[in-house]
């Protein structure tokens, strides 16, 4: 009779899940979930009335239908939050931690805790009490930036100064008839050509370049004294990347007439960009001037001007009373005089020039890898610390807090859940530890691995280029 009971409650319960579930019927759709949860609950009250001399088959059936669930709750229960480590350490500190911490204080605090809470609640408790603040460090990590970053332009074919150097460099061809002489068969004007041409495909790709001739109209007549004394024209002005172009600049010059040294040396200023940082003159003559002008005084003003420029003088074949002028002109522009007597020697010298110009690139290299190694260190020493404060910080939280559950031991009854507490405790040491050395190491590592590598480029490329040149000289 009760297994029919059963049977005939279990029947209704279908037909009334169906029922809810049935489209057409809306009045079944407001049926009270309540109804439900009843029925079951009156299926179980009479399976528990049930003798134990039941068959096992009863028992069997009775816990089939203590399974069966119960309706869902009306209101929806809101989805578990869960915080990321730097949420849970970015939490505010304890508000006796610190230099606010006094053992005393700590206890009196504890002493007003509920007696029953569980090992959850204590541990909260007690972090509002001692947790330490770690934001500052953890906000350290999080913000940290691990590349290196070098303002350092790197080359390609041709030497490149840093960015905030800017360069002119100034030559200054004698175009006078005397350069129609020539020197083991050929014209010291075509040797002069040859090494000027060789010297700009080696300057500084984003140098700015211009070449100037001088005493390159009329003769070497008197009637013609005005007109070449008073001839200098700049042929190329452009960027070291450009100097492919000189070739075709220096095609149509030809030696004429008198040599207005110091008449060239006053049109550089027009020549140089008043933001140039840096102004070099190569001034290659085979004479004195001859003009009346006065090339030291020009070459002094040139080196005392707002833009500093040196000026060099190449004696191409000059004799001795000419070389004792040249100097002169030379040391008044700070600069050096050079006695050529050959285009081959003329090459050498404005290679050896060229060396002094790949010095700033080598100066240029070990400062952008000194920079990286700085930086690289310095970023390693904030990690580092920031890694060493936190896990000091973590002991000191970890030694207040077992003292804390300590004393609450001694306080609270033999059901305490003190071993919970214990273990909880060592859990946040760890979990705090962990944290600054896993973050630490790893940003350290990312540092380390950046700035090997912006060392290596500059390193890398400065010598592959240095190479080239080298490459580029000898030949």
């Amino acid at each position: 009779m009760i297994r029919n009971s059963i049977f005939i409650i279990l029947t209704m319960i279908v037909i009334l899940a169906g029922c809810s579930n049935e489209p057409q019927k809306n009045t079944a759709n407001t049926q009270n979930l309540s109804d439900l949860k009843q029925s079951n609950e009156l299926a179980k009250d009479i399976l528990n009335t049930q003798k134990p001399s039941e068959s096992g088959q009863d028992n069997e059936r009775a816990e089939n239908i203590s399974t069966i669930p119960d309706a869902p709750d009306s209101k929806q229960s809101k989805p578990l939050i869960v915080l990321t480590d730097e949420q849970i350490l970015m939490k505010p500190p304890g508000r006796l931690t610190g230099t606010d911490y006094v053992e005393q204080n700590v206890q009196e605090a504890l002493d007003k805790l509920p007696t029953d809470l569980t090992a959850d609640q204590y541990m909260e408790e007690l972090l509002l009490l001692l947790a330490e603040d770690y934001r500052p460090y953890v906000s350290t990590f999080i913000n940290f930036e691990s590349d290196i970053t070098v303002n350092n332009q790197r080359p390609n074919a041709k030497i490149t100064l840093p960015t905030s150097r800017k360069l002119h460099i100034s030559i200054l061809l004698d175009a006078s008839g005397s350069m129609n002489a020539k020197i083991n068969g050929k014209s010291k004007m075509d040797s002069a050509k040859e090494a000027i041409q060789s010297f700009g495909d080696k300057l500084p790709k984003n140098a700015e370049v211009s070449l100037r001739v001088y005493g390159h109209k009329g003769t070497g007549s008197n009637e013609d004294k005005p007109l070449s004394c008073s001839s200098t024209e700049e042929i190329f002005h452009g960027q070291g990347v450009q100097t492919d172009q000189l070739k075709n600049a220096l095609e149509d010059v030809n030696p004429a007439g008198w040599t207005p040294i110091a008449n060239a040396l006053e049109s550089v200023k027009q020549d140089i960009d008043p933001e140039t940082t840096d102004s070099v003159v190569y001034v290659v003559s085979d004479g004195i001037e001859t003009c009346g002008g006065d090339p030291v005084q020009v070459a002094k003003e040139l080196h005392q001007s707002k833009v500093k420029t040196v000026v060099n003088i190449i004696g191409f074949d000059v004799d001795n009373e000419g070389q004792k002028m040249l100097r002169q002109v030379a040391a008044s522009g700070g600069g050096e005089f050079a006695s050529i007597d050959n285009g081959e020697a003329l090459k050498k010298y404005l290679n050896k020039a060229y060396e002094k110009l790949r010095g700033e690139w080598t100066r240029w290299i070990e400062k952008g890898t000194g920079q990286a190694n700085i930086q690289k260190e310095k970023k390693q020493g904030v990690l580092n610390k920031t890694r060493e404060t936190m896990q000091r910080l973590s002991n000191q939280e970890n030694s207040n807090l077992q003292v804390a559950l300590k004393y609450l031991k001694t306080k609270k009854e033999s059901d305490f859940p003190w071993s919970d507490i214990y273990k909880k405790i060592d859990e946040r040491k760890s979990f705090a530890w962990s944290y600054a050395d896993e973050t630490g190491r790893r940003l350290y590592n990312e540092v380390s691995k950046n700035g090997k590598q912006v060392y290596d480029d500059i390193k890398d490329e400065g010598k592959k280029n240095s190479d080239d040149l080298t490459d580029k000289i000898k030949n």
